[in-house]
């Protein structure tokens, strides 16, 4: 006999189908309410990295904006220099150190200093290929310094021994020159000055030579038997030294710098004439780029302060508000420019304070034009010291915290790099949640199909049971 149980229909075997709930949006809304808080901290805490790893960068460049603002106030010649100006550059240029006296100088440039040229005589030689003879020239300057170019079968020719005297002789340049005539071999020095001049050539021929004299290229020798001058060469043009006269005094000198006639001062001479050269102290240096120092510090602090401060208005703090990169940096760029310099222990002004630079509460600085200016006044060589002295001056130790700062594996770098690696982390925090919800995904899916599975059944089974229920009413 077949009982009524085993007159039921297959169960069904899909989600939805027995218990008519939308089960697959109720999985999805459970797995993102799971999903929500961990996803939601996340995004927060990725904002935060993002906005500070940005005012990172922007604290980058304000501390770069100082440096370049800042560069040559550690140079001596900021805070005390000499203005040098000549009347007539087109005669004379002028520059000065800081060992340069101020006055007033009359020159007149009666002579520049020029180079010298010398050259074969016209007609000597027929063709720059014929052969001239093998062996040595000795070519001597005005100071008797000689030196030796040799000359070999391969560079026996005119076109030969330009290229060896090119090669082996100093301060001199050899070219070949054809006037209508025939080729003529010429020689200029490199360097202007009667020191610097050619004064002799003299050959010694290679008793085994073939053809040629090469004594047909000496300079201011003379025969041995007549007296007279040996060679072809001729002087086309000599060599001068430069004759300036500064303020009566006649000065010469082998080049166009004239430098040591007046303390401090390089005159360059560019032509005849006169000009008068003017050389002066220059005044209010100390107090402008002093200014232009406590104005540039003050313009970046600001920016800072943006970085960090708590703004009551929008209360937000700022995204580097405690944060000990730049808290430590602040700190270091005030101590650099309010410490006493150490070289100065002792004098009338060791700091910026004996000027009269004050700190504000907010770290920017004041300035009292007064006080700086009675100070430089008084003691001008001390504030350039205490600026500019190399070990612990104001300007080097400034120099000392912004390099730090921007250099190689500096300390914002490595600031950088490390939430660059939490941003790093949080995106692999993403991928594990991913992971995680998609295995919740899955276990939500297999319950709620065993859940429905386990309601079709019984819909089914209150189903059939009601049928038999009816039939045996019906035959009643």
């Amino acid at each position: 006999m077949v009982s009524p149980l085993d007159q039921m229909p297959n169960m069904p075997s899909q989600m939805d189908v027995g218990s008519g709930i939308d089960t697959n949006k109720m999985v999805q809304d459970l797995v993102q309410a799971e999903r929500a808080p961990t996803e939601q901290r996340l995004g927060r805490r990725e904002e935060e990295l993002q906005e500070k790893l940005e005012a990172l960068g922007q604290m980058r460049g304000v501390i770069g904006e100082l440096q370049e603002a800042v560069q040559g106030l550690g140079d001596p010649g900021a805070y005390s220099g000499i203005d040098a100006e000549s009347s007539n550059t087109s005669v004379a240029g002028v520059s000065a150190s800081e060992e340069a006296r101020p006055g007033q100088y009359d020159v007149e440039v009666e002579q520049l200093a020029r180079t010298q040229r010398i050259a074969t005589a016209s007609g000597v030689f027929e063709d720059s290929a014929d052969p001239v003879g093998t062996g040595r020239l000795m070519i001597t300057d005005g100071q008797g310094n000689e030196q030796a170019v040799t000359i070999d079968e391969e560079s026996a020719t005119l076109l030969g021994i330009r290229d060896a005297i090119n090669a082996q002789a100093e301060g001199v340049r050899a070219s070949v020159v054809d006037d209508g005539a025939g080729p003529r071999l010429a020689l200029a020095t490199e360097q202007t000055g009667q020191t610097n001049a050619i004064t002799q050539i003299r050959a010694e021929q290679d008793p085994e030579a073939g053809e040629g004299d090469l004594s047909a290229l000496q300079y201011n020798v003379a025969d041995p038997q007549t007296g007279e001058p040996a060679g072809a060469f001729q002087e086309i043009r000599p060599a001068s030294d430069a004759v300036v006269t500064i303020d009566g005094m006649r000065v010469t000198r082998p080049e166009n710098r004239i430098e040591g006639a007046i303390e401090g001062a390089t005159i360059s001479l560019q032509d005849e004439g006169r000009s008068r050269i003017s050389i002066e102290q220059q005044t209010g240096l100390a107090e402008e780029n002093i200014q232009r120092l406590v104005d540039s510090f003050n313009q970046v602090r600001a920016q800072l302060n943006q970085l960090s401060d708590y703004d009551p208005e929008t209360e937000k703090a700022g995204p580097l508000q405690g944060d000990h990169t730049l808290r430590n940096l602040l700190s270091q760029l005030s101590r650099s420019l309010n410490e006493p310099v150490e070289a100065l222990d002792g004098a009338p002004i060791s700091s910026l304070g004996d000027l009269g630079v004050r700190t504000n509460r907010d770290g920017t600085l004041e300035l009292d034009g007064e006080r700086l200016q009675q100070m430089v006044g008084e003691h001008s060589e001390l504030v350039t010291r205490m600026m500019t002295d190399p070990e612990s001056g104001v300007m080097s130790r400034l120099e000392g915290v912004l390099d730090n700062a921007l250099g190689r594996d500096s300390v914002i770098d490595m600031r950088t790099e490390g939430v660059e690696r939490r941003l790093d982390g949080i995106a692999d925090d993403r991928e594990r949640l991913d992971r995680r919800m998609e295995r919740r995904e899955e276990q939500l899916r297999s319950q709620f199909s065993r859940m429905d599975s386990r309601v079709a059944e019984l819909n089914q089974t209150s189903e059939f049971l009601e049928q038999r229920l009816a039939a045996m009413n019906s035959r009643d």
